[in-house]
């Protein structure tokens, strides 16, 4: 089996690390000044094992998702969602699961690359990661290569850090919240499902109101909500480092944001009830599920049926994840 080949971008406000699994961006240390710093990009709890299948077998930080999603069906979904097969079986897309090649590398900027199966619509990614020199900021940009028009569920993957000292979500302007259609994780996920919300202080779940703005939450679970309308920055606040985390991308490609909460709800391995972590995804999708299931016309999210590529016309699409210290 390859091992996998990592990569690192030093400046004078941090340092970034990049791996070929996946083209995952992780561990990543901010300096804040007078010797702070804070490392929000989540890494999971688990050495690098040969025998997990794809993403999982070194789980971490931020990607991009193409075709984003699940291939699985869930159980239980309400009886007018019309489902469909997935397109292969590469959950979040073949590019989240297999190694990319480092194309160019200078002080300021890697670029890295992936070509996809010939029978795929796409036929490359290529991913741009450069560093602010003036700032603790890192610009990420994706261009995609079609072989073909396509329309395709496409979400990023930011994952964030969830230390013991906490992390507030200060999140982003938005029209609505909604829950996924079914339990997330059966028997642990606590949100009630297919609801609409108003405020992530106050979600309805099977034991009355939960707060997710502050996390870790005192219970065992996971859950994945979607930020409709969710106007960048959306910024996340680590209170010991005294850090605001920002990530900002064009939300006119990507109108909204899913909040996946990992809170030790997963039992078995490998998170065996230690993966703790938030991701804030910008996606154009309807969650994780367009690749294998369709809402009714009257849901409210049943427009968001991905970005299209068209053949031998790249897009790119670009990203900036940024921090700046605050006082109390």
């Amino acid at each position: 089996m390859e091992s996998i080949k990592r990569w690192t971008l030093k400046w004078a406000h941090g340092e970034a690390e990049v791996q070929a699994l996946g083209g995952m961006l992780a561990p990543v240390r901010f300096d804040l000044g007078g010797g702070r710093s804070v490392s929000p990009v989540h890494v999971a709890p688990w050495e690098d094992d040969v025998h997990r299948p794809g993403l999982m077998r070194a789980l971490r930080g931020e990607w991009p998702c193409l075709p984003f999603g699940m291939v699985d069906v869930p159980t239980g979904l309400p009886p007018d969602f019309r489902i469909r097969d997935a397109d292969d079986d590469w959950v979040h897309g073949y590019g989240a699961n297999h190694m990319w090649q480092l194309v160019e590398q200078s002080d300021r900027m890697l670029t890295l690359q992936i070509a996809y199966p010939s029978d795929s619509e796409i036929e490359r990614l290529e991913r741009k990661i450069e560093v602010e020199p003036d700032a603790p900021a890192l610009v990420v940009s994706l261009t995609v290569h079609a072989r073909r028009d396509v329309n395709l569920p496409f979400a990023l993957h930011p994952t964030f850090a969830v230390p013991v000292g906490g992390v507030e979500i200060l999140a982003c302007e938005y029209q609505a919240i909604y829950s996924y259609p079914v339990p997330l994780e059966p028997g642990v996920s606590r949100i009630l499902p297919n609801s609409t919300i108003s405020t992530l202080k106050e979600i309805p779940t099977t034991q009355g109101l939960m707060d997710v703005t502050r996390l870790p939450l005192p219970e065992s679970t996971e859950e994945l909500l979607q930020i409709a309308e969710c106007k960048p920055p959306f910024v996340l606040r680590y209170p010991e480092q005294h850090a605001d985390v920002s990530l900002d991308w064009n939300a006119e490609e990507l109108p909204d944001a899913l909040l996946w909460i990992s809170n030790g709800g997963r039992t078995h391995e490998p998170w065996s009830g230690r993966h703790f972590a938030v991701g804030v995804e910008p996606a154009n999708s309807f969650f994780d599920l367009s690749r294998v299931a369709i809402p009714p016309a009257n849901h409210p999210l049943a427009g968001r049926t991905g970005m299209v590529f068209k053949a031998g016309v790249p897009r790119t699409i670009t990203y900036r994840l940024s921090v700046r210290r605050y006082e109390d």
